[in-house]
């Protein structure tokens, strides 16, 4: 198996993730290919004393950042390393993309140069949240609007990836809404909620409210980009916020020192728990090939993870059991987008 890495665009240096590209290669023993400045990659490379023989690199030192257009990268940015990733994985350069750059450019170029998996209107941007118990989410930021077609569509992608990601047997999947009520929520909610409780292929559990979510009442949650990714930066705020008070409370003073002495693996078992860098990236679901999202401000650490994410997604086969899903699909009838609505997800 050979694993791209696309090492520009992040908000770290790109050392950073060749050296998660190294701790990847030493705990899963795949081959990486890197893309990006070959001068920088070659002197990182050298200071980690890292052998040659695993990885290979394509000089691609142009990068979209984080402020450019989405569809630079099929036009200014064409040659920059995420676009140039995206092609070699189309070529047969390897089996899977990870990336940390500009979420909506990495969107379009591997919608535009991948393709969706057939039957697929949109590919969905899916994120594992660490709770008690691990809960999907998606969309979490590639599309900002949806039919509910498309929110039924994801609740079988996630399906599919809780199956075969974690093991998940027959996962719960819940929309997220305001209220509980089949009622509830804006007229593509309501309308998703209807075609889900007649699906009897998804074992669909209804509405979900935010504040309910992390208790464990489903195993997906599906809802559009715009709501998802709100939801799911709270998320990652509210868990920030929460560790800092817990080390301020532990680590200030003498008494809170003694206790933190004797509670260290504790809070350090509850902050692995919240660590997103624990499960390495988001992957585009619905996408013919494998292409995962790392986060941003990833680390050699949550490089390494979004590697072994990658890997595991090759090995488990997900994309032919979403292209088995191409009947279901074809028999859907999926209401027309708005002009506006379109140009949001290109």
């Amino acid at each position: 198996m050979r694993i791209i890495l696309d090492v520009m665009g992040g908000d770290n240096p790109p050392e950073e993730f060749v050296k998660g590209a190294y701790l990847a290669v030493k705990k899963y023993k795949e081959k990486i290919t890197l893309v990006g400045d070959e001068k920088i990659i070659s002197d990182a490379l050298r200071d980690l004393r890292a052998p040659s023989a695993p990885f290979d690199i394509i000089d691609a030192p142009d990068f979209v950042s984080m402020e450019d257009d989405p569809m630079s990268i099929t036009g200014a940015h064409a040659g920059s390393s995420m676009a140039v990733s995206l092609r070699e994985l189309s070529s047969g350069g390897g089996d899977a993309v990870v990336s940390a750059g500009n979420t909506g450019a990495l969107f379009t170029g591997a919608t535009l140069i991948e393709r969706r998996v057939k039957g697929v209107r949109r590919a969905a941007l899916a994120m594992v949240i660490p709770f008690k118990n691990p809960i999907l989410l998606l969309d979490c930021g590639a599309n900002v609007s949806v039919t509910p077609e498309y929110l039924v569509q994801f609740a079988y992608l996630g399906k599919i990836y809780m199956e075969r990601i974690l093991g998940v047997d027959s996962p719960r999947v819940a929309l997220l809404n305001n209220g509980a009520e089949t009622h509830k929520g804006t007229p593509t909610v309501v309308e998703a909620n209807k075609l889900l409780s007649d699906d009897e292929n998804i074992n669909f559990v209804g509405n979900i409210e935010g504040k309910d979510v992390p208790f464990g009442g489903c195993d997906v949650v599906v809802t559009d980009g715009f709501t998802g990714n709100i939801f799911l930066k709270t998320c990652e705020g509210m868990s920030n916020f929460m560790m800092a008070r817990l080390t301020e409370k532990f680590f200030g003073g003498v008494s809170g020192k003694i206790s933190a002495m004797l509670k260290k693996n504790d809070v350090s078992r509850v902050a692995k728990m919240f660590d997103a860098k624990e499960y390495g990236g988001a992957p585009f679901l619905g996408l013919a090939k494998p292409v995962i999202k790392a986060h941003g401000n990833s680390d050699a650490r949550a490089v390494c993870a979004a590697i072994g994410q990658a890997r595991k997604y090759v090995e488990t086969n997900i994309i032919d059991e979403i292209a088995s899903c191409a009947d279901i699909f074809s028999k859907m009838k999926f209401a027309p987008i708005s002009k506006r609505e379109r140009t949001e997800n290109e």
